[in-house]
């Protein structure tokens, strides 16, 4: 089927050069003086407009420059503010000399901008889309040749306008459409059938076939590609552009293709691409936020795929007097609430469905099905203020056994939130709710805070993602001070700020009740951080708080630490996507040193490079008591690496390390870029020098209670997993190895076999993400042929066919241990799920099975389906929305 709806495609195409050709025939130019006369002043138009095409062309065909490799995720913007266009194109003037120039003219075209975008969010868009001469220092051109790098680091100055550009474009809803790019040149050596392929590029795509009604294209003496692409996560970007009028989509940066069919006719190329689903999300995706005093026709959109969206009320920019007041005291800007209910339904009315003026018959259906449950979700079902009432009759019943209530990603708004606070006054029996992303704004704060001083009953409250600022916060904090029984409280990604923090912190200071606390995605900065020190230094109680994203400084951890050296509470601090540097390591070192509870400890996507992993590594030296550690995507490399390991020979607490995305054997993969394209060698990769690694190695020698250790995105090659290799023989701890997304090669697999063969310990092995070949899958087969440990193997997106799935079945037929299979993304076809479905008929063990984007035509499905008949116990899954990762 595919085969014959690319020869039809091929047909139409060679009709449109027939067309063109037999219409310059039948219409010779004319020689008249008036023709020419108009001709002079068409040639001046026409030139604009061949420029404007040259470049959409440019664009169009800039698909050559891919680099046809798996890097690292594209992230590290997702943490930063949003701001305006002209401070995010500052960072930019360095290698985009004339880009203020064009912001301007940005700014004037988007006074209005429709979906919802502010005018940042829409002038960066169009931005991207202008191009100017020389073409080699456009945004466009240098941002996607940024992407395209191995070094990330390249990307830093992209952080602020990656995150306005992204936040505008996640606005806008993804579409499903087949669309096209043509470059004339033969690329068909580059995208054999089955391979999967990223594009790491913003792809700009033309949405008809007429776009290549050009000699450019269509001259048939000339090699040409042309791609047709299957997408369902593209942007229409055409209100956005500075070329409205263009059919175009905007393909995201980091989307993976596999290539479904091909055609070779002569000099064109056609290469049939169908989008998949990345295991690993390769852009990082954003929160959408606003910038103060912005404009937005909304605030939230429910089409948006993997965000948390939030609704944020835009406050008026402060004159300079009032922030010099607002700095004076910060509390001035708080209203004073009395904390009653402005309407209280009388009994019958909230206990007799009868009452109800508004009816739901789909959710009372669902509430009615089965009346003595205990837990009960709702979720998602786009229920209103009025629903909630019939909910509220539900909680009322004095016969409920309702326990947990899930709400999550409703419109409660501030009047259902009324009818549930009135419910809960009454309840004594629901201990879990959650309301998050429900639009509930201070009127609804007001009534649930009333509520939460009568109720005896719950113990946890997710208020995640609504609209709560520092009014609310101040009447959840009067509540807290009255209530004696709730223990969890999330507030993530609302707009708690500075005085919300004084308000917590004077609740913190007299509730005994609450155990963990998250203001993640919030701006509390260091100021808030502050007024949360002081609550530490008297709460007991607390052992669990989130202050991811908050803005906070290396001067904030100051002033936290001195609090946390003696509180004696505490037991998990995550401060991840923050602004932490090498000082802000020291003074957590310090705290380190004498804290005594503190069992978990977060710092990751911060500014943490090789001093502050010294601070880091000298502290647990001396600490027994923390248990994980994260500094992933942080910059730590190799001599960070060394810090660690000479405390890790000391350190006998330790049990999860996650270094992911540190540089940590960037050293050695940087040779072997340098020398991967040299014509007249063949380097070994295994002889590239990873001295980060080794320390590591050396680490796991004498460390005897490590138990997960995460290495993903540290450019590791052979010769850093054959220093692992050594460490992992002599290991006795180790129980879960992330080494997904690198650059292992089969002769790293060489060495993982040596250390299975030896290690009694590892049960957890993600491989994925690596370019490990038939004959790494063969070093392999002889490990888990003998290896007794290994339950979870992941290979996910490597090179492995059905020669390699041949070795594979070798060792699934006497293993007796591997539960967890993951060969999603790979190459193989017919003859290798053939094989697995001859063996895994017997095989008692394996339960998880997934070959999603592989080679399965409707033949080779029916292996699988005679798989799933014999084997009943054993999930399989060969269908790209269904990509599982179970080392996560």
């Amino acid at each position: 089927m595919e085969r014959f709806k690319i020869r039809n495609f091929y047909s139409k195409f060679v009709d449109r050069v027939l067309v063109i050709s037999t219409s310059a025939e039948k219409n010779p130019r004319p020689n008249d003086t008036f023709f020419l006369y108009c001709e002079f002043y068409a040639k001046t138009y026409m030139s604009e407009q061949e420029e404007i095409i040259a470049d959409r062309e440019s664009r169009i065909a800039d698909i050559e420059h891919e680099p046809h490799d798996f890097l690292s995720p594209i992230s590290g913007y997702e943490s930063m503010p949003l701001v305006t266009l002209e401070i995010a194109a500052d960072e930019l003037i360095g290698f985009i000399p004339m880009i203020n120039n064009y912001v301007s003219i940005a700014k004037q075209r988007c006074k209005h901008p429709p979906n919802g975008l502010t005018n940042d969010e829409a002038a960066a868009i169009i931005l991207y889309s202008m191009g100017w001469k020389p073409r080699d220092q456009c945004l466009y051109y240098v941002l996607n040749s940024t992407l395209r790098s191995s070094n990330r680091e390249q990307l830093k100055p992209w952080y602020f306008y990656l995150r306005l550009f992204l936040n505008g474009l996640f606005r806008l809803q993804n579409i499903s459409k087949t669309v096209y790019r043509c470059v004339n040149k033969d690329l068909s050596h580059k995208y054999p059938m089955g391979k999967i392929i990223v594009w790491w590029g913003f792809s700009l795509c033309t949405t008809v076939l007429n776009t290549f009604q050009s000699e450019h294209y269509l001259n048939p003496s000339s090699p040409r590609t042309l791609f047709i692409i299957e997408s369902h996560s593209g942007k229409d970007i055409r209100q956005h552009s500075f070329f409205p009028s263009i059919d175009e989509l905007l393909l995201m940066a980091g989307t993976s293709f596999q290539v479904i069919d091909y055609l070779h006719q002569e000099n064109l190329h056609i290469i049939h691409l169908k989008e998949i689903d990345s295991i690993y999300p390769l852009l990082q995706p954003v929160h959408i936020l606003s910038i103060p005093g912005s404009t937005s026709l909304f605030a939230s959109d429910k089409n948006i795929q993997f965000l948390s969206v939030t609704s944020r009320s835009a406050e008026p920019m402060s004159t300079h007097s009032e922030m010099e007041l607002r700095s004076r005291n910060p509390m001035q800007n708080v209203r004073s609430f009395s904390l009653q209910p402005t309407t209280v339904l009388s009994e019958s009315a909230i206990r007799t469905s009868s009452s109800l003026q508004f009816r739901n018959p789909r959710l009372e259906r669902i509430i009615s099905a089965k009346p003595n449950k205990s837990h009960l979700s709702l979720s998602s079902m786009e229920l209103i203020d009025q629903d909630m009432e019939i909910v509220a009759c539900c909680l009322s019943r004095d016969d409920t056994k309702l326990i947990s209530l899930n709400l999550e990603n409703n419109r409660a708004g501030g009047s259902g939130t009324k009818y549930l606070s009135n419910a809960l006054i009454q309840n004594k029996v629901l201990t879990t709710l959650n309301l998050k992303n429900n639009h509930i704004d201070i009127q609804g704060i007001e009534q649930l805070s009333y509520a939460l001083q009568q109720n005896t009953a719950l113990t946890m409250l997710d208020l995640s993602q609504n609209q709560i600022d520092d009014n609310g916060v101040q009447c959840l904090s009067y509540a807290l001070k009255h209530n004696a029984t709730l223990t969890f409280l999330s507030l993530t990604d609302n707009d708690v700020g500075v005085q919300g923090a004084q308000c917590l912190s004077e609740a913190l200071q007299q509730n005994t009740a609450l155990v963990s606390l998250s203001l993640e995605r919030n701006h509390i900065g260091h100021e808030g951080v502050s007024y949360l020190a002081k609550a530490l230094l008297i709460n007991a109680t607390l052992t669990i708080l989130n202050l991811e994203n908050n803005q906070i400084t290396s001067e904030g951890i100051e002033q936290f630490s001195d609090v946390l050296r003696l509180n004696t509470a505490l037991s998990e601090l995550y401060l991840d996507c923050n602004k932490v540097k090498n000082e802000g390591a020291k003074y957590l070192s310090v705290v380190l040193r004498q804290n005594k509870t503190l069992a978990i400890l977060s710092l990751a996507s911060n500014d943490i490079k090789e001093t502050g992993a010294l601070y880091l590594g000298e502290a647990l030296r001396f600490n027994s008591i923390l248990n994980v550690l994260n500094l992933s995507s942080n910059q730590i490399g190799e001599i960070g690496a060394k810090c660690l390991k000479d405390a890790l020979k000391r350190n006998h607490a330790l049990t999860t390390l996650n270094l992911e995305n540190n540089q940590i054997g960037s050293g050695g993969y940087d040779t072997w870029q340098n020398n991967r394209n040299r014509a007249t060698s063949n380097l070994d990769c295994s002889k590239i020098p990873d001295e980060g690694i080794k320390y590591l190695s050396d680490a796991l020698q004498y460390n005897r209670t490590l138990q997960t250790l995460i290495l993903t995105s540290n450019e590791i090659g052979n010769t850093g997993v054959e220093h692992l290799s050594y460490g992992l023989q002599h290991n006795s701890s180790l129980t879960t190895l992330v080494l997904a997304f690198n650059r292992i090669q089969h002769e790293g697999a060489q060495y993982l076999r040596d250390a299975l063969l030896k290690n009694k310990t590892l049960r957890v092995l993600d491989l994925g993400y690596n370019d490990i070949n038939e004959r790494g899958i063969q070093y392999l087969n002889g490990a888990l042929q003998q290896n007794k440990t290994l339950t979870m193997l992941n290979l996910c997106c490597n090179h492995i066919d059905d020669k390699g799935v041949r070795y594979l079945c070798d060792a699934l037929r006497n293993n007796k241990t591997l539960t967890n299979l993951n060969l999603a993304g790979n190459n193989i076809g017919e003859k290798g799920v053939k094989l697995l479905r001859d063996v895994l008929q017997y095989n008692s063990t394996l339960i998880t099975l997934n070959l999603e984007n592989n080679l399965i035509d409707n033949k080779t499905e029916q292996y699988l389906l005679e798989l799933k008949k014999i084997n009943k116990k054993m999930n399989i899954s060969w269908l790209s929305s269904e990509l599982i990762h179970f080392s996560k």
